[in-house]
């Protein structure tokens, strides 16, 4: 599925959020506080927009990305061809429930928008505290269930607006009726944190972003 939108997935995501994903993603950078020499892994990288953002706003030793999708990663990788800042990405094809990484490999790992994709919940983010050195964060960007007044304007823009455009400019409906059901039907930020905190990782926090809409989660090994 997401191999027939990789074409047109960075527009439709800029355009279905105002560029506001743009922001989203430079925030979980930074809460990442990737420090010189630290390795960096971006599960569910999709075309490489937070590993390239590593790249440009931290001096990581090494930046992995990995997704399950051949024909994402094909955008990923002509991105970081014509971008000089990103030597030290390495695109892997893999799965995020068995992550290819010996135990402790990595200082920060991060997955954005993409734990509401894995059949398993639990596990993945078992995996990613697994790969994670101690001292070790894991930062998770994802869409929450809005609270008050926003709760039904976005719902009603998932449920519509998101489906309709995404079906005109990809040509995939069914992709775009996916990706609303699974925005409305993830799971709240505490359950989020409880995830984190049933992987032995601690200090589990959420930064609510945009009117609640999307979550920020970092948590420590």
């Amino acid at each position: 599925m997401f191999t027939s939108i990789a074409h047109r997935y960075d527009f439709l995501n800029h355009a279905l959020s105002l560029n506001i994903d743009r922001r989203w993603r430079k925030l979980l950078v930074e809460v990442c506080n990737a420090k010189p020499g630290e390795h960096v892994l971006d599960v569910a990288t999709g075309t490489g927009d937070v590993a390239l953002e590593f790249c440009r706003r931290t001096t990581a030793a090494r930046v992995v990305g990995l997704d399950p999708s051949a024909g994402m990663l094909e955008v990923a990788r002509a991105k970081v061809a014509v971008d000089n800042r990103a030597a030290l990405i390495q695109l892997i094809e893999g799965d995020a429930l068995a992550l290819p990484f010996p135990d402790q490999s990595f200082d920060v790992v991060t997955i954005a928008f993409g734990l509401r994709n894995l059949p398993d919940y639990a596990r993945g983010v078992s995996e990613m505290a697994r790969v994670l050195r101690p001292g070790g964060r894991l930062v998770v960007l994802e869409f929450l269930p809005p609270r008050g007044a926003a709760r039904l304007v976005f719902r009603s823009y998932i449920a519509t607006v998101l489906p309709v455009l995404g079906r005109a400019i990809s040509g995939s409906p069914e992709a775009y009726r996916y990706l609303a059901s699974s925005i409305g039907e993830f799971i709240d930020a505490e359950s989020v944190r409880a995830l984190m905190s049933n992987a032995g990782l601690r200090q589990a926090t959420t930064r609510r972003l945009t009117g609640g809409i999307a979550g920020l989660h970092r948590s420590i090994k």
